[in-house]
Protein backbone atom coordinates (compact mmCIF):
# COMPACT_ATOMS: atom_id res chain seq x y z
CA UNK A 1 0.00 0.00 0.00
CA UNK A 2 2.83 2.16 0.92
CA UNK A 3 4.73 1.57 -2.39
CA UNK A 4 1.61 2.49 -4.36
CA UNK A 5 1.63 5.91 -2.54
CA UNK A 6 5.17 6.39 -3.33
CA UNK A 7 5.10 5.95 -6.99
CA UNK A 8 1.67 7.99 -7.05
CA UNK A 9 3.44 11.00 -5.46
CA UNK A 10 6.67 10.52 -7.64
CA UNK A 11 4.61 10.96 -10.35
CA UNK A 12 2.31 13.91 -9.41
CA UNK A 13 5.98 15.27 -8.66
CA UNK A 14 7.48 14.80 -12.21
CA UNK A 15 4.37 15.85 -14.26
CA UNK A 16 4.21 19.33 -11.73
CA UNK A 17 8.08 19.41 -12.49
CA UNK A 18 7.62 19.02 -16.58
CA UNK A 19 4.72 21.74 -16.48
CA UNK A 20 6.49 24.48 -14.21
CA UNK A 21 10.00 23.68 -17.08
CA UNK A 22 7.24 23.95 -20.04
CA UNK A 23 6.21 27.25 -18.76
CA UNK A 24 9.10 29.31 -17.91
CA UNK A 25 10.55 28.26 -21.20
CA UNK A 26 7.18 29.32 -22.78
CA UNK A 27 7.58 33.15 -20.67
CA UNK A 28 11.62 33.44 -21.42
CA UNK A 29 10.80 33.15 -25.63
CA UNK A 30 7.75 35.43 -24.65
CA UNK A 31 10.02 38.06 -23.54
CA UNK A 32 13.04 37.55 -26.20
CA UNK A 33 9.71 38.17 -28.78
CA UNK A 34 9.18 40.93 -27.09
CA UNK A 35 12.03 42.81 -26.44
CA UNK A 36 13.04 42.17 -29.91
CA UNK A 37 9.72 43.58 -31.29
CA UNK A 38 10.25 46.57 -29.26
CA UNK A 39 14.02 46.77 -30.60
CA UNK A 40 13.04 47.06 -33.94
CA UNK A 41 10.07 49.60 -33.60
CA UNK A 42 12.67 51.91 -31.64
CA UNK A 43 14.89 51.37 -34.47
CA UNK A 44 12.16 52.45 -37.10
CA UNK A 45 11.41 55.41 -35.03
CA UNK A 46 14.65 56.59 -34.63
CA UNK A 47 15.37 56.45 -38.59
CA UNK A 48 12.12 58.62 -39.43
CA UNK A 49 11.96 61.22 -36.43
CA UNK A 50 15.62 61.27 -35.20
CA UNK A 51 16.26 63.01 -31.78
CA UNK A 52 16.49 67.24 -31.51
CA UNK A 53 19.52 68.46 -29.79
CA UNK A 54 17.88 71.19 -27.98
CA UNK A 55 18.94 69.29 -24.11
CA UNK A 56 21.43 71.19 -22.08
CA UNK A 57 24.60 70.05 -21.71
CA UNK A 58 25.89 68.34 -18.62
CA UNK A 59 27.80 71.61 -16.48
CA UNK A 60 26.68 74.57 -18.06
CA UNK A 61 23.09 76.48 -18.66
CA UNK A 62 23.34 77.38 -21.70
CA UNK A 63 20.75 75.37 -23.73
CA UNK A 64 21.75 74.02 -27.43
CA UNK A 65 19.00 74.96 -29.68
CA UNK A 66 18.49 73.11 -33.36
CA UNK A 67 17.73 76.68 -34.75
CA UNK A 68 21.66 77.46 -33.54
CA UNK A 69 23.38 74.78 -34.95
CA UNK A 70 24.98 74.56 -38.39
CA UNK A 71 25.49 71.47 -41.21
CA UNK A 72 28.81 70.87 -39.48
CA UNK A 73 27.24 70.48 -35.94
CA UNK A 74 28.60 73.65 -34.90
CA UNK A 75 27.46 76.74 -33.64
CA UNK A 76 27.00 79.36 -36.08
CA UNK A 77 29.20 82.31 -36.18
CA UNK A 78 28.43 85.42 -33.73
CA UNK A 79 29.63 88.90 -34.34
CA UNK A 80 30.64 91.19 -31.54
CA UNK A 81 27.83 93.01 -29.85
CA UNK A 82 27.74 95.00 -26.79
CA UNK A 83 24.71 95.83 -24.75
CA UNK A 84 24.34 99.70 -22.63
CA UNK A 85 22.41 98.87 -19.55
CA UNK A 86 21.41 101.44 -16.52
CA UNK A 87 22.38 98.97 -13.64
CA UNK A 88 19.90 100.14 -10.70
CA UNK A 89 20.69 99.72 -7.23
CA UNK A 90 20.28 95.88 -5.63
CA UNK A 91 21.22 94.30 -8.56
CA UNK A 92 24.40 92.28 -8.67
CA UNK A 93 27.23 92.03 -12.12
CA UNK A 94 27.61 88.03 -11.18
CA UNK A 95 26.12 84.99 -13.26
CA UNK A 96 25.37 83.43 -9.92
CA UNK A 97 23.65 84.75 -6.59
CA UNK A 98 25.20 82.50 -4.66
CA UNK A 99 28.23 85.04 -3.59
CA UNK A 100 25.66 87.58 -2.37
CA UNK A 101 23.21 85.04 0.15
CA UNK A 102 23.09 86.49 3.69
CA UNK A 103 20.36 85.96 6.72
CA UNK A 104 18.58 89.72 5.70
CA UNK A 105 18.71 89.77 2.11
CA UNK A 106 15.30 87.78 -0.08
CA UNK A 107 15.53 86.15 -3.15
CA UNK A 108 14.42 89.16 -5.19
CA UNK A 109 17.09 91.42 -3.91
CA UNK A 110 19.39 89.32 -5.03
CA UNK A 111 19.09 89.45 -8.73
CA UNK A 112 21.21 89.67 -10.91
CA UNK A 113 22.28 91.77 -14.19
CA UNK A 114 22.09 88.50 -16.57
CA UNK A 115 18.31 87.69 -15.10
CA UNK A 116 16.96 91.29 -15.42
CA UNK A 117 18.11 91.55 -18.87
CA UNK A 118 16.74 88.09 -19.86
CA UNK A 119 13.81 88.78 -18.82
CA UNK A 120 13.25 91.48 -21.71
CA UNK A 121 11.50 93.72 -19.41
CA UNK A 122 14.27 97.09 -20.22
CA UNK A 123 15.13 95.86 -23.59
CA UNK A 124 14.59 99.64 -25.67
CA UNK A 125 14.69 98.63 -29.69
CA UNK A 126 12.81 98.21 -32.64
CA UNK A 127 9.49 96.17 -31.93
CA UNK A 128 8.10 96.52 -35.12
CA UNK A 129 9.29 93.36 -37.08
CA UNK A 130 8.50 91.36 -34.31
CA UNK A 131 5.91 91.49 -31.37
CA UNK A 132 6.78 92.14 -27.93
CA UNK A 133 5.08 89.09 -26.71
CA UNK A 134 7.03 86.92 -29.42
CA UNK A 135 10.45 88.66 -28.36
CA UNK A 136 13.05 87.08 -26.62
CA UNK A 137 17.07 87.55 -25.66
CA UNK A 138 18.42 85.45 -28.79
CA UNK A 139 16.31 86.54 -31.44
CA UNK A 140 16.84 90.79 -30.30
CA UNK A 141 20.30 90.24 -29.60
CA UNK A 142 21.62 87.19 -31.91
CA UNK A 143 23.48 86.06 -29.03
CA UNK A 144 24.03 82.64 -28.32
CA UNK A 145 26.83 81.96 -26.32
CA UNK A 146 27.81 83.65 -22.81
CA UNK A 147 27.98 87.47 -22.16
CA UNK A 148 30.74 89.22 -19.75
CA UNK A 149 30.22 92.53 -17.95
CA UNK A 150 32.99 95.05 -19.40
CA UNK A 151 33.64 95.99 -16.01
CA UNK A 152 31.54 95.08 -12.91
CA UNK A 153 29.74 97.35 -10.60
CA UNK A 154 28.81 96.47 -7.20
CA UNK A 155 25.47 95.59 -6.08
CA UNK A 156 24.77 99.33 -4.18
CA UNK A 157 26.70 101.48 -7.62
CA UNK A 158 24.52 102.49 -10.37
CA UNK A 159 25.11 103.58 -13.89
CA UNK A 160 26.62 102.96 -17.12
CA UNK A 161 27.52 99.14 -17.24
CA UNK A 162 28.37 97.13 -20.64
CA UNK A 163 28.32 93.49 -21.77
CA UNK A 164 29.63 91.90 -24.33
CA UNK A 165 29.92 87.86 -26.06
CA UNK A 166 33.26 88.94 -26.77
CA UNK A 167 36.02 88.17 -24.29
CA UNK A 168 39.04 89.96 -26.01
CA UNK A 169 37.08 93.25 -26.05
CA UNK A 170 36.06 92.97 -22.00
CA UNK A 171 39.97 92.72 -21.89
CA UNK A 172 40.98 95.23 -23.72
CA UNK A 173 38.82 98.02 -21.86
CA UNK A 174 39.62 96.50 -18.54
CA UNK A 175 43.40 96.09 -19.10
CA UNK A 176 45.03 99.33 -19.56
CA UNK A 177 47.92 97.47 -20.95
CA UNK A 178 46.25 95.68 -23.42
CA UNK A 179 46.81 95.81 -27.32
CA UNK A 180 44.82 95.66 -30.39
CA UNK A 181 46.04 94.91 -33.79
CA UNK A 182 49.56 95.15 -32.15
CA UNK A 183 49.10 98.57 -32.01
CA UNK A 184 49.02 100.29 -28.35
CA UNK A 185 45.53 101.69 -27.98
CA UNK A 186 44.92 104.38 -25.47
CA UNK A 187 43.43 103.34 -22.08
CA UNK A 188 39.31 103.44 -21.92
CA UNK A 189 38.61 105.95 -19.30
CA UNK A 190 35.60 105.13 -16.77
CA UNK A 191 33.75 108.37 -15.57
CA UNK A 192 31.94 108.39 -11.92
CA UNK A 193 29.82 110.98 -10.02
CA UNK A 194 30.59 110.07 -6.12
CA UNK A 195 29.06 111.49 -3.30
CA UNK A 196 31.30 111.49 -0.61
CA UNK A 197 31.55 112.25 2.88
CA UNK A 198 33.21 115.65 4.26
CA UNK A 199 33.09 119.16 3.31
CA UNK A 200 36.22 118.76 0.64
CA UNK A 201 37.73 122.00 -1.73
CA UNK A 202 40.32 121.57 -4.42
CA UNK A 203 42.97 124.86 -4.50
CA UNK A 204 42.87 127.56 -6.72
CA UNK A 205 44.94 126.46 -10.03
CA UNK A 206 47.86 129.56 -8.66
CA UNK A 207 48.09 127.73 -5.27
CA UNK A 208 51.12 125.40 -4.63
CA UNK A 209 49.96 122.07 -2.65
CA UNK A 210 51.97 119.83 -1.70
CA UNK A 211 49.99 116.07 -2.06
CA UNK A 212 50.76 115.29 1.67
CA UNK A 213 48.80 118.74 2.41
CA UNK A 214 46.25 117.57 4.91
CA UNK A 215 43.95 121.00 4.10
CA UNK A 216 43.10 119.46 0.76
CA UNK A 217 43.82 115.64 0.84
CA UNK A 218 41.69 115.34 -3.07
CA UNK A 219 44.82 116.25 -4.07
CA UNK A 220 46.52 113.24 -2.98
CA UNK A 221 44.43 111.28 -5.11
CA UNK A 222 45.38 113.77 -8.19
CA UNK A 223 49.11 113.69 -7.33
CA UNK A 224 49.95 110.19 -6.17
CA UNK A 225 47.18 107.96 -6.03
CA UNK A 226 45.96 105.68 -3.34
CA UNK A 227 47.90 103.47 -1.78
CA UNK A 228 45.60 99.97 -1.17
CA UNK A 229 46.29 96.83 0.88
CA UNK A 230 48.14 94.59 -1.33
CA UNK A 231 45.64 92.00 -1.84
CA UNK A 232 43.32 95.04 -3.16
CA UNK A 233 45.86 96.03 -5.91
CA UNK A 234 48.35 98.26 -4.13
CA UNK A 235 49.31 101.62 -5.40
CA UNK A 236 46.91 103.18 -7.68
CA UNK A 237 47.81 105.44 -10.67
CA UNK A 238 46.80 109.27 -10.21
CA UNK A 239 43.38 109.72 -11.15
CA UNK A 240 42.72 111.16 -14.95
CA UNK A 241 40.38 113.95 -13.21
CA UNK A 242 38.72 114.87 -10.06
CA UNK A 243 36.09 118.01 -9.94
CA UNK A 244 33.75 119.34 -7.33
CA UNK A 245 30.59 119.51 -8.59
CA UNK A 246 28.88 120.60 -5.42
CA UNK A 247 27.69 120.09 -1.90
CA UNK A 248 24.48 119.23 -1.10
CA UNK A 249 25.36 119.27 2.68
CA UNK A 250 27.48 121.02 5.13
CA UNK A 251 29.13 117.42 5.66
CA UNK A 252 29.15 116.10 2.01
CA UNK A 253 30.97 116.94 -1.41
CA UNK A 254 29.78 115.95 -5.21
CA UNK A 255 32.68 114.94 -7.64
CA UNK A 256 32.93 113.73 -11.01
CA UNK A 257 36.22 111.35 -10.88
CA UNK A 258 37.94 109.55 -14.40
CA UNK A 259 40.38 106.61 -13.69
CA UNK A 260 41.59 104.76 -16.07
CA UNK A 261 41.91 101.36 -13.77
CA UNK A 262 39.46 99.08 -12.88
CA UNK A 263 40.61 97.77 -9.42
CA UNK A 264 37.69 95.93 -7.34
CA UNK A 265 35.58 98.94 -5.53
CA UNK A 266 38.72 100.74 -6.75
CA UNK A 267 36.63 104.21 -6.13
CA UNK A 268 35.74 103.37 -2.77
CA UNK A 269 38.55 102.18 -1.14
CA UNK A 270 40.34 104.95 -3.11
CA UNK A 271 38.13 107.91 -0.95
CA UNK A 272 38.44 105.81 2.08
CA UNK A 273 42.56 105.75 1.88
CA UNK A 274 42.04 109.69 2.33
CA UNK A 275 39.58 108.98 5.06
CA UNK A 276 36.60 109.92 3.58
CA UNK A 277 33.88 107.37 2.37
CA UNK A 278 31.30 106.83 -0.76
CA UNK A 279 27.78 107.02 0.51
CA UNK A 280 26.64 107.15 -3.53
CA UNK A 281 28.29 106.06 -6.40
CA UNK A 282 27.26 106.12 -9.97
CA UNK A 283 29.07 105.60 -13.28
CA UNK A 284 28.29 108.26 -16.15
CA UNK A 285 30.46 106.94 -19.15
CA UNK A 286 32.73 104.34 -20.30
CA UNK A 287 35.08 105.90 -22.63
CA UNK A 288 33.17 108.20 -25.49
CA UNK A 289 30.02 105.94 -24.25
CA UNK A 290 27.42 107.67 -21.73
CA UNK A 291 23.87 106.15 -21.18
CA UNK A 292 22.87 108.38 -23.86
CA UNK A 293 25.29 107.06 -26.44
CA UNK A 294 27.69 108.94 -27.87
CA UNK A 295 28.63 112.24 -26.28
CA UNK A 296 28.70 113.93 -30.00
CA UNK A 297 24.97 112.29 -30.35
CA UNK A 298 22.46 114.65 -28.61
CA UNK A 299 19.15 113.07 -30.25
CA UNK A 300 19.78 109.44 -28.13
CA UNK A 301 17.26 109.30 -25.02
CA UNK A 302 18.94 109.13 -21.93
CA UNK A 303 18.48 104.72 -20.22
CA UNK A 304 16.53 104.81 -17.23
CA UNK A 305 17.28 102.56 -14.44
CA UNK A 306 16.68 99.04 -15.98
CA UNK A 307 16.61 99.39 -19.15
CA UNK A 308 18.95 98.53 -21.91
CA UNK A 309 19.54 98.33 -25.73
CA UNK A 310 22.23 97.37 -28.22
CA UNK A 311 25.12 99.57 -29.71
CA UNK A 312 25.74 99.90 -33.10
CA UNK A 313 29.22 98.98 -34.81
CA UNK A 314 29.86 102.66 -34.76
CA UNK A 315 29.36 103.59 -31.31
CA UNK A 316 31.60 100.52 -30.32
CA UNK A 317 34.28 101.60 -32.48
CA UNK A 318 34.24 105.57 -31.69
CA UNK A 319 32.95 105.04 -28.06
CA UNK A 320 35.99 102.02 -27.45
CA UNK A 321 38.18 102.15 -30.09
CA UNK A 322 37.13 98.14 -30.96
CA UNK A 323 36.47 96.95 -34.48
CA UNK A 324 33.79 94.25 -34.35
CA UNK A 325 34.37 91.08 -35.50
CA UNK A 326 32.99 87.66 -36.79
CA UNK A 327 33.87 85.50 -32.99
CA UNK A 328 35.18 82.10 -33.72
CA UNK A 329 32.53 79.23 -34.09
CA UNK A 330 31.91 77.57 -30.96
CA UNK A 331 31.53 73.83 -30.77
CA UNK A 332 28.08 72.11 -28.92
CA UNK A 333 30.83 69.21 -27.19
CA UNK A 334 30.47 69.03 -23.41
CA UNK A 335 33.45 68.72 -21.80
CA UNK A 336 36.54 71.04 -21.48
CA UNK A 337 36.90 74.20 -20.51
CA UNK A 338 35.13 77.82 -22.65
CA UNK A 339 37.83 79.84 -23.94
CA UNK A 340 37.29 83.71 -22.76
CA UNK A 341 38.16 84.95 -26.14
CA UNK A 342 36.26 83.13 -28.74
CA UNK A 343 34.06 81.07 -26.36
CA UNK A 344 35.31 77.72 -27.59
CA UNK A 345 35.75 74.48 -25.91
CA UNK A 346 39.26 73.30 -25.43
CA UNK A 347 40.72 70.09 -23.80
CA UNK A 348 41.09 70.00 -20.48
CA UNK A 349 45.01 69.87 -19.88
CA UNK A 350 45.05 69.12 -16.31
CA UNK A 351 45.62 65.45 -15.35
CA UNK A 352 42.53 63.43 -13.76
CA UNK A 353 44.97 61.18 -12.03
CA UNK A 354 45.12 61.47 -8.21
CA UNK A 355 49.03 61.73 -6.23
CA UNK A 356 49.44 58.73 -4.23
CA UNK A 357 49.56 59.18 -0.31
CA UNK A 358 52.86 58.55 0.73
Amino acid sequence: MMARISSVLLCFFWATGILAFQNSHRIKRHNVEATSALQSRARESYTSNPPRRDEVRRGSKQSIKPSSIANNGKIKQERTVVIMYHKPPNVITSHSNADAISQTQTEQSRFTVYEDISTMKGFVGDQSIIGKEMLNFETATNIQSKLHAIGRLDAATTGLLLLTNDGNLVHQVTNPNAKQDNKQSKSVQKTYEALIMGHHELPEASTTVSANDETYPLVTLLEKGATLSPKHGGQTKPVDDLTILSHPTASTTLVSITISEGKNRQIRRMFHSIGSGVMKLHRVSVGKLSLAGLSSNHSTTELQEGEWRLLSEDEIRIGLGWECRWLDEVSPVAGGRRSRASGKRQPNTRSTKRRRRR
